[in-house]
């Protein structure tokens, strides 16, 4: 599930999570890539079943909780949408990756949901803590206590192959678009590191991500630009140092992409 840059109810702590409550009849549910961890938890009927992994997700059953890894792609069709129960609350946590321990590797999450009615209500209540401004020591504590409960009852040992193995070409190509995220790389540049022609390229990364490279890297780059603007950049700064043009360019981005200038998200956040 994506966010919902119309919400209003989005919260940054500064111990690194932002968190996101949004009503099914009123989200946009924008295709995003987030940069760290997203769990979601859903009340009062179901939410839109939703595309990741490059397949569509059916709608978690009550009670369960759902497991985004950073930098995938996640997206909501209007059709799907449109079928879901406009009343029901979706919220949302964006868990910076740093969060997760890695140990000798990230840990791996195989399924997209996970029936835990222990772990749904302790989500739940850290959203309530965070809404009603209660002691930032608890809240922290309530967080690493979950987060210890979630990757020692669901995750899967690090250095676990991924749940959908993607052919090493395109993940090469995917690797080169976050290592020069900043540069003006072109189409001939990232076919000729996966050996293929440019349509080839652009069909066989939208199949396995779920959009083509140049829309892969600007969710990647926006994805990027909220953590700088949630740390305090101004948005002429970060877009400077994502390798836009000028700020006018990133804001372009955002309101196509989140539905809000860059400043606006800023606002939301600090």
């Amino acid at each position: 599930m994506a966010e919902s840059a119309s919400d209003g109810h989005r919260r940054r702590a500064p111990f690194g999570i932002e968190s996101l409550v949004v009503r099914v009849a009123d989200g946009d549910f924008p295709t995003v890539v987030n940069s760290g961890y997203t769990v979601k938890i859903t009340h009062g009927g179901s939410a839109p079943p939703f595309q990741y992994l490059g397949r569509t997700q059916s709608p978690p059953a009550p009670g369960a909780v759902t497991v985004i890894e950073p930098h995938e792609v996640v997206s909501c069709l209007a059709q799907d949408k449109a079928a879901a129960d406009g009343q029901a609350l979706v919220q949302l946590m964006f868990i910076d990756a740093e969060l997760i321990p890695l140990g000798t590797g990230r840990p791996r999450f195989h399924q997209v949901t996970y029936s835990d009615r222990g772990l749904f209500n302790g989500i739940a209540a850290l959203h309530r803590g965070l809404a009603d401004g209660e002691d930032e020591l608890d809240l922290e504590s309530s967080l690493i206590r979950l987060l210890n409960v979630l990757l020692a009852r669901h995750a899967d040992a690090p250095g676990t192959a991924s749940p959908t193995l993607r052919p090493r070409a395109l993940r090469q190509v995917r690797e080169m678009l976050h290592n020069q995220l900043d540069s003006n790389i072109k189409l001939d540049d990232l076919a000729a590191v996966a050996g293929c022609s440019k349509r080839h390229l652009i069909r066989g990364f939208r199949e396995a991500y779920g959009v083509p490279p140049h829309r892969y890297r600007t969710l990647l780059r926006l994805a990027h630009a909220k953590s700088l603007l949630a740390a305090g950049r101004s948005v002429a700064e970060t877009a400077a140092e994502l390798g836009y043009c000028d700020q006018s360019q990133l804001n372009r981005h955002f309101r196509r992409e989140l539905g809000m200038s860059a400043g606006g998200y800023a606002r939301t956040v600090r």
